[in-house]
């Protein structure tokens, strides 16, 4: 009997493996295994996901995708926008149609396991994407894979040792400070006016009201702004000769920029090895956008920078800055991405009175505007 419940143990094990190992979701924007929305905007298509994808277990951006909640949502008023109930109770800037297009996939392919970190989701269009807010270039998911597995954390990794090729185990070199805490107390550290009062009062007046802030780094060492950089340039590249070049040019800034770190770049399997693991590392990192210019000379580099996230925010959003200044803001529209990172014309109050400035186009990135 103990022999049968091994071999059965086994089998399940053997089985759930094999399912989580199926590689990438396959994305597209046709509906296969669901209704496509109508005019209930969805619910009729949440109502049908609600009853295929109970058993499978989804997180997106740290959220439980469950049942009930698929059933919560569809059965959402009709006197409500189903944009605006998305965003509010899945606590992020949702793309109403891509998400839908996004749980068709799963309804089709039924994973066993699916992780989808914010940074997976902003790239894939399930979530809104900067480009899309302010540039004018809207991400839409579907057309290629879609990592799926459990993405590799920094503080779970063995760091990587001297010589070893890139990979995930990288990130776990030259850290940030491990919590918020000691992520604010290095902006103190390295001595920038007051650049850590200012943040740590727009903080406290979004957590009051409500709102989830998620502080992800401020003071970063130059060899990890390198490595996010390295890893981000190569797991874009789709061919040998743009790994070659693009491994040469950071074998090169290595040197140049005097940080002599013992990284190999170019895998031993080939090209593709090479970008499969820049994919991996860069998950790791988490990274959505780097630039050379960004890894030569940072903010981050002298705390005068922070990667934060802010949503989502309340409808009604009231600040009051340090030089007096005060602000209620409206944000109740329907097409409102409650999210601090996402919505411009909060972005310009704070730029003006609180002394900072956003990158737009690198989510997470605020820098001290007084500071230079």
């Amino acid at each position: 009997m103990r022999w049968a419940m091994a071999i059965l143990l086994f089998v399940l094990i053997g089985a759930s493996a094999t399912a989580n190992a199926a590689g990438p979701l396959r994305t597209n924007r046709q509906w296969e295994a669901l209704p496509a929305p109508a005019q209930s905007e969805g619910r009729r298509t949440l109502a049908a996901a609600a009853d295929s994808l109970g058993p499978i277990d989804i997180q997106l951006a740290g959220e439980a995708i469950t049942r009930a909640m698929l059933a919560e949502l569809a059965n959402t008023p009709s006197s409500e926008v189903l944009t605006r109930r998305l965003r509010e109770r899945l606590g992020q800037a949702i793309d109403r149609r891509d998400f839908l297009l996004f749980l068709d996939d799963l309804a089709r392919a039924r994973p066993t396991l699916v992780r989808v970190h914010s940074g997976r989701a902003r790239r894939a269009g399930i979530l809104l994407h900067p480009d899309g807010v302010f540039a004018d270039r809207l991400r839409h998911y579907g057309g290629g894979p879609l990592a799926i597995e459990r993405p590799p954390r920094p503080p779970n990794l063995e760091p990587a040792p001297d010589g070893a090729p890139l990979g995930p185990r990288w990130s776990a070199r030259y850290p940030n400070p491990a919590d918020e805490d000691a992520r604010m107390a290095a902006l103190t550290e390295a001595g920038r006016n007051d650049f850590r009062q200012r943040l740590e009062d727009l903080l406290r007046q979004l957590r009051e009201q409500g709102v989830g802030v998620h502080v992800m780094s401020t003071l970063r060492r130059r060899e990890r702004g390198y490595l996010m950089y390295g890893a981000f340039i190569l797991s874009r590249a789709a061919e040998a000769t743009t790994v070659r070049r693009r491994v040469n040019s950071l074998e090169r800034l290595n040197r140049e920029w005097g940080l002599h770190i013992p990284i190999r770049w170019q895998h031993r399997k080939g090209w593709r090895a090479t970008v499969e693991q820049a994919r991996a590392m860069a998950e790791a990192y988490n990274v959505v956008y780097a630039t050379r210019r960004g890894a030569r000379r940072s903010t981050h580099y002298t705390g005068q920078a922070i990667d934060m996230a802010a949503l989502p925010l309340p409808r009604t959003l009231r600040l009051t800055a340090p030089d007096g200044a005060t602000r209620r803001f409206n944000l109740s529209a329907p097409d409102e991405p409650r999210d601090l990172n996402l919505t411009p014309r909060l972005i310009d109050w704070i730029e003006a009175h609180f002394g900072l400035r956003k990158q737009r186009r690198d989510y997470p990135h605020w820098e001290d505007a007084r500071g230079r």
